[in-house]
């Protein structure tokens, strides 16, 4: 059995309830949810939040809500136990449980194809832990990285190198995309995914997206962005 969790937390401090804020006359969360019932290998798709509107949107799309316990609400609280606790509570609801793909409640980018590849994966590749949607570093490659010491700009962590301008010539580097997590339920017990994403086992398997997908709400430019997605790429939206 194949379950979608959807992470959405009250409170959000960068627009207002974001994860309910409509984005093309849909509540944000409607989306990644959307997608869970329109892949087809998924068999029930659950929603842990702390907000009771963000609770009622995916009741009215027949989701089932998993509450998080008062230690895991908040600002800083690590995304890993929470969805330990998601998967941990469904995998005591739902005892044929094997595989959860895991998404974020503020992002528009993902579709049932996609979340229906990444399962396929683990079906045929018993040799994979898990399957995570990246997109390859342009502008933004770790090699450019800054940081601000003493008010002044510097290569991040202090290492002066010799870096050519031309972006193409660097080694590749991939970003998480703020896709789609799919992973063996066992994954959340272990701790030896590739840091952060300690849930995600230690073989993870990359589907790689064109620069820059994926990317959840943090502004109202980011907004635009989920908008014109929706408008182009309409598969997204089946509201």
């Amino acid at each position: 059995m194949n379950v979608s969790i959807i992470t959405a937390r009250a409170g959000s401090k960068s627009i207002l309830d974001k994860n309910v804020y409509e984005v093309a006359g849909a509540p944000l969360v409607s989306y990644p949810i959307q997608a869970s019932l329109n892949a087809q290998l998924v068999n029930r798709v659950y929603i842990s939040t702390d907000g009771e509107a963000i609770a009622g949107v995916g009741r009215r799309m027949g989701c089932d809500i998993i509450w998080r316990p008062e230690e895991l609400r908040g600002d800083h609280v690590n995304h890993g136990d929470v969805i330990k606790h998601a998967v941990e509570t469904v995998d005591s609801r739902e005892p044929g449980l094997e595989n959860v793909v895991l998404l974020i409640g503020n992002t528009v980018m993902v579709d049932g194809q996609l979340i229906d590849q990444a399962l396929d994966i683990l079906r045929r590749r018993t040799d994979v832990d898990s399957v995570m949607t990246v997109w390859q570093a342009a502008d933004d490659h770790p090699l450019r990285a800054l940081e601000i010491v003493d008010g002044w700009v510097r290569p991040y962590g202090g290492v002066d190198r010799e870096v050519s301008t031309e972006r193409q010539s660097y080694p590749k580097a991939y970003y998480y995309d703020q896709g789609v997590w799919a992973f063996r339920k066992e994954c959340v017990q272990r701790h030896d995914g590739p840091s952060p994403w300690w849930w995600m086992g230690k073989c993870c398997f990359p589907i790689v997206r064109n620069w820059v997908t994926g990317r959840d709400i943090h502004t109202l430019l980011d907004v635009s962005i989920a908008e014109w997605w929706v408008a182009n790429y309409p598969q997204v939206k089946d509201l």
